[in-house]
């Protein structure tokens, strides 16, 4: 008798969930399970605190440039090592940046201190913006986004509702009027700005609505047009974007931008499960990032379930396959994730990660000693640079709960996992639905693939665990063998009765 182990849906009760009970340390495919890959740290040094933003960009010669934030300073990620490139600023520990590619140029932002500007290929460290002389005052914002050829910047200092565009294809223009440089209010109550995307189109969240912004020329500049009049982002880092694909959290759940469709992706899935699961009393530090090449939007959050968590530090990921529509759930220690672009690495560069070869922990045949390749990216909890490229944690997936013969109690007596890995397996029984659940002990795989068991109830789940540390790449469903039992004495009470 197949299972398959089916999506993840823990907003769908046990018995006969249409998918799994459980998916940690894995995402969904097309047809099954994969491995969600490790954090492998790979920096020589650390940030002196937390990380507070960070953002990965190419110039027009194709060379990368990674950018680090703390509260009070931005550092450059390259060949493996931090180096400063600005300090002294005064932000909050609660106070994140942001980060914005203008053509060469990377505008840094945290509505505390002046925007700062570094010009990729020529500039060594930050400066203010303002320094490379401007028409008109430039506003000190939280959040920026690109909009054609428009840097659109939000969240102005005592009118946090307030956007203010550039001139076109110019960061120095900010006169309202000249090359169609302009600022305006938001009305009504949406709250304040927390993000805006980049794109031919952009779309302002406020935190109980969603703005989109088209550019049409003329006296007007931008049209901007209300697609979701009560709903917005609870935070601009939970905000995520793969071109013109857009996700975020609101304050009932995920959601997907889709044009003018604000579309669930979360309901009846994982809304209930992620509302329990974090903690609130940290919810500031979630931070969303994408995974183009594999198509995951991903959530990094503290949760609520880890209750020896008293600092907020970050240990979940929550994961969206938009391909397969799909989620999973991940163990991360990280303080930030952000798509990422890898410059190259040269073997004297590698020594600067490592004095041993054979002590780097990322794989040398992967794409990170390549180059421009875009990698999902963190900063882990040690605050050193560190990528998902590791072989993987122990996963886990737990099947829907099953009646294996309808009315009757059973038997298993042998499971194959159907996973390209040596997986052990436990079973959860019960009698009935309001009971709590058994669980057998832990089965081995034998040479033949099978994990002998013997466990007999009404209702099972399956419980498959991946090894860690070891490469697998498709974990589909479980096969077991089970005898339908008690057929006898169920006889006997019909008899007496």
């Amino acid at each position: 008798m197949q299972i398959p182990f089916g999506e993840w849906l823990p907003d769908q009760p046990e018995y006969l969930n249409p998918g799994a009970n459980v998916a940690n340390n894995v995402y969904f495919a097309r047809t099954s399970y994969k491995r969600f890959p490790s954090l492998v740290p790979y920096s020589s040094n650390n940030l002196t605190k937390d990380s507070r933003g960070a953002g990965s960009f190419r110039d027009n010669s194709n060379t990368v440039f990674n950018f680090v934030a703390t509260n009070t300073d931005i550092f450059q990620l390259a060949s493996g090592s931090f180096t400063s490139r600005k300090s002294g600023l005064t932000g909050a520990n609660n106070e994140y940046f942001t980060f914005t590619q203008f053509g060469n140029h990377v505008i840094a932002s945290n509505g505390k201190d002046a925007p700062l500007y570094y010009l990729m290929g020529t500039s060594t460290n930050f400066a203010n913006l303002s320094s490379i002389g401007t028409s008109g005052t430039v506003p000190v914002f939280k959040v920026s986004g690109v909009v054609r050829d428009f840097l659109v910047t939000g969240n102005h200092t005592n009118f946090s509702n307030r956007i203010q565009w550039s001139g076109i294809n110019d960061i120095t223009t900010w006169e309202a009027g000249n090359k169609q440089s302009d600022l305006q209010d938001l009305p009504g109550s949406g709250g304040q700005i927390v993000h805006i995307t980049s794109g031919e189109i952009g779309y302002i969240f406020r935190q109980n609505q969603i703005i989109r912004m088209d550019y049409v020329g003329g006296a007007t500049v931008f049209r901007l047009s209300v697609i979701s009049p009560n709903r917005g982002a609870v935070l601009g880092r939970t905000v995520c974007q793969d071109n013109r694909r857009v996700f975020f959290y609101a304050d009932d759940g995920f959601f997907e931008i889709n044009g003018d469709q604000v579309i669930s992706i979360g309901a009846e899935k994982v809304n209930r499960f992620f509302d329990i699961d974090l903690n609130k009393a940290f919810a500031d530090r979630i931070c969303a990032a994408v995974d183009p090449f594999n198509q995951l939007a991903m959530w990094l959050y503290p949760s609520a379930s880890n209750t020896a968590n008293t600092t907020g530090i970050c240990d979940k990921i929550i994961i969206y396959n938009y391909a397969t529509q799909k989620w999973s759930l991940a163990d991360c220690d990280a303080s930030t994730i952000f798509s990422q672009f890898v410059g190259a690495y040269t073997v004297e560069l590698m020594d600067i990660i490592s004095e041993n070869l054979d002590q780097i922990n990322i794989a040398l045949d992967t794409d990170f000693w390549n180059g421009g390749q875009m990698l999902l990216g963190a900063i882990d909890n040690n605050f050193k640079a560190a990528i998902f490229s590791g072989t993987a944690n122990e996963g886990t997936i737990e099947t829907r709960e099953l009646e294996l013969f309808p009315g009757h109690r059973s038997s298993i007596t042998n499971i194959r996992p159907i996973v390209d890995a040596a997986a052990s397996v436990t079973i959860k029984s019960r009698e009935r639905l309001a009971d709590n659940a058994t669980e057998s002990s832990t089965s081995s795989m034998n040479t033949s693939g099978d994990n002998p068991v013997r466990q007999s109830g009404r209702y099972f789940k399956i419980k498959v665990k991946t090894p860690s540390g070891v490469a697998w790449n498709h974990a589909q469903g479980v096969d077991l063998t089970a005898t339908r039992i008690g057929l006898r004495w169920q006889k006997k009470l019909i008899l007496i009765m």
